[in-house]
């Protein structure tokens, strides 16, 4: 071979090396490079938005390729716990924040602590992530942080003002007012009924939030007992599920979930509903101008409400995947403030950034009471269930079975609470024994800004 011919095949196999390694478009081998990414609460808006910033996120990534998947919320749950067991979950998976005292005991999630502290967002992000849903809810119980959270929805209470103004009513600031308006709007002649009654899955979740209230905002004891079985507790449910049992709400409401009650509310059929951010956008696009607001949570007896913001769900990557880089990489496209901040809009929810809290278009309206709610120095982010892995049994289908009992005369309200109570006690304790270095859960003034 002569010179001509060994410089010629130099250049060649240069050329061929530089390509293959710009090839990629983000330092890749050339090698495309598949995800998986499974959105657990589908719907059309969701599916556009996400459709589209996999697009965005390919073009700067031009050798990672994200396959978009869902699974119906009702079914989530137990879908991904399937996987996990088989291994078999998406490398990145949209996970409910109370999933996490299932999922991460089992190991089917991968720590991702360094690249959280390593990322230069961390310090734009609220208060409320960084000290609440980071350090208070994982790293305090993990010692790991497995989640970044998409967005918050804040609690607050939907309100019909025609029927207010009608009924010569004021909005009600206090759990009493609250229960006395429902009351009062209670017209069954008319088909009117005052509350909006979640009576099917995570109903008691919403008895609990009163039942906050008089436990500010505690749910166990220093030793592990859960506050259901204290007497003021059971005076608090029974008083709450009245709203039920006493006819102001309708009826079937026993088996309404998140879509029926937000029906009930815009329909006009209801006309108070506690519910979230996302709910703004369906009441705007079904419900005229003037007849509906939003208003904080009720205040308990205190001065203080014990509420807040819960991150609607969370980006976690799988700990079977085989492209953790990958699947971080695009949890933090996901996570970029304008990305982000474009999310938060479509969902309505709450951003997880500083600077987007600062757009003037999540500023006003409905949206601005939920924000001055997180900023609210008299707001206490109440204690969560506990970590233990028993936990997605209890939220999945116990609780609320039990309360439906109740509601039906088929048991009593003491035994109600004192079966809840026992679960989450027996539940609670085991796991102070088995991890002697977790705390208990407890509530806490975050402080907010």
């Amino acid at each position: 071979m002569n010179k001509r011919m060994i410089g010629l095949l130099a250049i060649s196999t240069a050329l061929l090396v530089t390509t293959a390694c710009s090839s990629g478009g983000s330092g890749g081998s050339g090698k495309k490079i598949e995800i998986s990414f499974t959105d657990v609460a589908p719907s059309p808006e969701r599916e556009k938005f996400f459709n589209e910033i996999i697009a965005d996120f390919e073009k700067e990534n031009t050798n990672i390729k994200v396959n978009l998947e869902t699974v119906p919320w009702d079914q989530a749950f137990a879908k991904l716990t399937t996987q996990g067991q088989s291994k078999t979950l998406p490398d990145v998976v949209n996970v409910y924040p109370a999933w996490l005292t299932t999922f991460v005991p089992a190991g089917f999630l991968e720590p991702i602590s360094t690249q959280y502290d390593e990322w230069d967002k961390k310090d734009n992000l609220t208060a409320f992530v960084k000290n609440v849903t980071i350090e208070q809810q994982q790293r305090e119980p993990f010692k790991d942080v497995y989640l970044i959270p998409d967005a918050f929805m804040g609690g607050a209470l939907f309100i019909r003002t025609d029927w207010m103004k009608e009924a010569n009513l004021e909005l009600p600031k206090t759990w009493d007012e609250l229960f006395n308006v429902a009351e009062k709007l209670t017209d069954p002649a008319k088909n009117r009924y005052g509350f909006s009654y979640r009576g099917a899955r995570a109903g008691f979740d919403q008895i609990l939030a009163y039942i906050f209230s008089v436990t500010k905002g505690e749910s166990y004891e220093a030793d592990g007992t859960s506050v259901l079985l204290r007497p003021e507790a059971l005076t608090a449910f029974k008083r709450y599920t009245d709203i039920y049992k006493k006819g102001w709400a309708p009826k079937d409401s026993i088996n309404w979930g998140y879509q029926e009650m937000v029906q009930g509310f815009t329909s006009g059929v209801t006309g108070i509903l506690a519910q979230t951010t996302e709910v703004v956008a369906t009441a705007k696009a079904s419900m005229k101008d003037g007849t509906w607001t939003v208003i904080p949570s009720p205040t308990a007896v205190d001065g203080n409400t014990y509420a807040g913001a819960g991150a609607s769900w969370g980006y976690s990557i799988s700990k079977n995947s085989k492209n953790k880089e990958a699947a971080w990489k695009f949890i933090e496209f996901l996570s970029k403030p304008e990305n982000n901040n474009k999310y938060s809009k479509v969902m309505t929810m709450i951003p997880i950034m500083q600077d987007s809290l600062k757009d003037p278009e999540l500023g006003q309206g409905p949206m601005k009471g939920f924000i001055d709610m997180l900023n609210d120095p008299k707001l206490i982010p109440p204690a969560d269930y506990g970590k233990f892995p028993e936990l997605g049994e209890f939220r999945e289908s116990f609780m609320d079975a039990e309360v439906q009992k109740y509601l039906l005369g088929a048991q009593s309200a003491e035994d109600t609470l004192k079966h809840l109570g026992d679960f989450l006690t027996k539940a609670q304790q085991k796991f102070m024994k088995d991890h002697p270095d977790i705390p208990v859960p407890h509530a806490a003034n975050y402080k907010g800004k």
